[in-house]
């Protein structure tokens, strides 16, 4: 009797029910995780966005010798909305460093925020609802609010430490810890 070869290739049930088994445990395992650094990139996108904004805000008045305004907006042209929705940088023309913000030359414009966060505004450790912040020509903020002024941006789902601090001092510098939820 001649035994006959077989050439067949491939993966038998057994085989493929324990790879299929073994890549949900994985995923099981993986997606959560994923999930968790997804929400920790939007947190520290949003907070260095704002920053940025600051930043050039206090670095072109001292530049440019002018009163430059930070504050928020959903239009790209005029101040409103609130914080997530977007805000600009602009040369500031009002009469009066408390006298509110008056758009003039708008010199940048950013986007709303990712993840749909909230953000909570603070005067001098107090809630409060801070709209604008300006920057006078020696880079010194004068606000809506008394300084240090903070603002805790908090994504979505927040969860563990993907809450971010953002505080300004009197003198207009920025300093972010993240903080639990």
């Amino acid at each position: 009797m001649a035994m006959v070869k077989s050439n067949a290739r491939g993966f038998t049930l057994l085989e493929l029910m324990v790879t299929i088994g073994v890549a949900g445990v994985l995923l099981t395992l993986g997606v959560p995780s994923f999930v968790d650094v997804v929400r920790n990139n939007r947190a520290a996108t949003n907070v260095n966005e704002l920053v940025t904004a600051f930043s050039i805000a206090r670095s072109e008045s001292i530049r440019r010798g002018w009163n430059v305004s930070v504050c928020r907006s959903s239009d790209g042209a005029t101040c409103g909305a609130t914080w997530s929705d977007g805000w600009i940088v602009f040369r500031d023309d009002a009469a009066t460093d408390t006298a509110a913000p008056v758009v003039g030359e708008v010199l940048r414009v950013w986007p709303a925020m990712l993840g749909s966060p909230t953000v909570a505004t603070f005067a001098n450790s107090v809630s409060a609802d801070i709209g604008w912040i300006r920057f006078a020509p020696r880079g010194v903020i004068r606000s809506a609010g008394a300084a240090p002024l903070r603002y805790d941006i908090s994504i979505a789902g927040c969860i563990g430490l993907q809450k971010r601090r953002l505080e300004l001092n009197t003198v207009g510098r920025p300093s972010v810890v993240r903080e639990a939820c």
